[in-house]
């Protein structure tokens, strides 16, 4: 049995310690925040006196019924089984599009699917008729095709393009004037977005293909909660930034954990659940190669910001074309706007959640969470005032994370040629101390990408050996 040290208590900390301990071995987690969870986080509202609906998802938010996602699910089967307290996880659907959502451009308000818009924002003739989606996928089919086929072989065949931002991609491949690329972007992605690699974007949109989605009843922290009680109070260890690691002259390792009480722990192995920053963030650790410390500076993690907002009804699933779900691109600054797929219909107090990637994301970075909450309310005001809804009458609070600000950043976004120079990299262990983390997958910024990487991180750890899912029949 092997002494194993887990630092980040992430998703893909917490899957590689229930993967680990369900093959014998002993584990201790050490995340540095009061919550496991990572960039899986939602937040509860605390004011309302009714509890269940009053949250919003501040990190993930919903997963596609996907093969690929067949992880998550098989995790959570693996939890349910586990938790004997019979708090069992529940799937429940999310709705990505609703039939009556809109999108806010240049003052004013637009069906999502009308035809016209891009005609009405000065696009040339030959791109009239097809909505930003339309056009999008027009280019990105034949890539989802082939990577739906076989993912292997399908993204040796994108990284030919790795060199290539996916603006330059459909400037010069796919011959979009600039005109048309900047209108798809706002309507369909985030504001620079298009200057990251080529790769990422087409792997990214391959899974907003999936027409199905779902999410957690409770939100999606009930998952990483659920994890880390599997795992038990004697392995996981919050408010325990780890700070020193040492490698000793008999191949182990040791931990210098700082927080409440100050401490030392030896292991044979560790591994770094961490993102890059998280990494270079330590403060004494051993200094690897050229390509994989550049690697750890140099991995791009895309800013992201969101903020919940309570109301006291969900007035959006009240107004002439109601939205049960779905989401609305606007160019105002909070640029998104998501309904919640839980509690649809509810009399009971509701969140919107807004949010801003890449260049939309740095805006809200320079003022007071104050002013962040009167910039967003104006903003929602402008969309809903011509629904006839006053927010400010509904409005009880606020809640905002800007994920830059976090020790561990935003979500990954490759850089052009990133995914060639530093992927294989970042996945090789270095002596006894192995990496895992969604930023090493090949599905960034989703919890699938973080247990993918997790399951073949434990699969190195125990000598190359394939291993099964976690297998949730077989429970202690």
């Amino acid at each position: 049995m092997m002494q194993v040290g887990i630092v980040g208590g992430g998703i893909a900390g917490l899957y590689t310690s229930l993967l680990l301990k369900q093959q014998g071995h002993s584990v201790a987690v050490f995340e540095s925040n009061s919550r496991v969870g990572g960039r899986i986080y939602t937040h509860y509202f605390k004011t309302s006196g009714k509890g269940h609906d009053a949250f919003f998802e501040a990190g993930a938010m919903r997963i596609p019924l996907s093969p690929l996602h067949s992880c998550v699910f098989d995790m959570v089967r693996y939890l349910n089984e586990h938790d004997l307290a019979g708090d069992k996880i529940e799937f429940i659907p999310y709705v990505l599009q609703h039939p009556n959502n809109k999108i806010y451009l240049q003052g004013r308000v637009w069906d999502a699917t009308d035809k016209s818009l891009g005609a009405s924002m000065g696009l040339p003739e030959g791109f009239h008729g097809k909505t930003a989606r339309e056009l999008l996928f027009q280019v990105m089919s034949p890539w989802i095709d082939l990577l739906s086929e076989n993912l292997e072989r399908g993204l040796i065949a994108v990284l030919r393009y790795d060199h290539m931002t996916f603006r330059q991609y459909l400037r010069d491949i796919a011959e979009w004037p600039d005109e048309v690329i900047d209108f798809v972007e706002l309507v369909m992605s985030q504001t620079s977005q298009y200057d990251q690699g080529f790769t990422d974007l087409v792997l990214q949109t391959m899974h907003f293909a999936n027409p199905e989605w779902v999410t957690v009843k409770g939100g999606l922290t009930c998952i990483t909660d659920a994890a880390a009680k599997a795992l038990g109070p004697s392995s996981v260890f919050r408010n325990a930034p780890v700070t020193e690691i040492h490698e000793l002259p008999d191949g182990k390792l040791e931990l210098v954990i700082e927080g409440i009480a100050p401490h030392k722990r030896l292991f044979d192995k560790i591994i770094l659940a961490l993102p890059p920053a998280a990494i270079q963030n330590i403060r004494v650790r051993p200094k690897w190669s050229f390509m994989k410390e550049r690697a750890i500076q140099a991995i791009h993690e895309g800013p992201l910001y969101k903020m919940g907002l309570h109301f006291q009804t969900r007035f959006w699933e009240q107004t002439a074309s109601p939205c049960f779900g779905g989401q609305t691109q606007t160019d105002l600054r909070i640029r998104w706007i998501v309904y919640p797929s839980n509690d649809l219909g509810s009399s009971d107090t509701g969140c919107l959640m807004v949010y801003a990637g890449m260049t939309d994301a740095l805006r809200w970075s320079w003022t007071t969470r104050q002013q962040r909450v009167k910039l967003a309310l104006e903003d929602l005001n402008t969309f809903f005032r011509h629904q006839g809804v006053d927010v400010y009458s509904q409005f009880i609070e606020a809640f905002d994370v800007h994920w830059p600000s976090e020790v561990g950043g935003g979500n990954t976004m490759y850089l052009p040629g990133q995914f060639t120079r530093f992927h294989d990299v970042m996945k090789q262990p270095e002596g006894n101390i192995y990496f895992a983390g969604e930023h090493i997958s090949r599905h960034h910024t989703w919890v699938a990408g973080g247990i993918e990487s997790a399951h073949q991180t434990v699969e190195q750890l125990l000598g190359g050996m394939p291993l099964p899912v976690l297998d949730f029949s077989a429970v202690d």
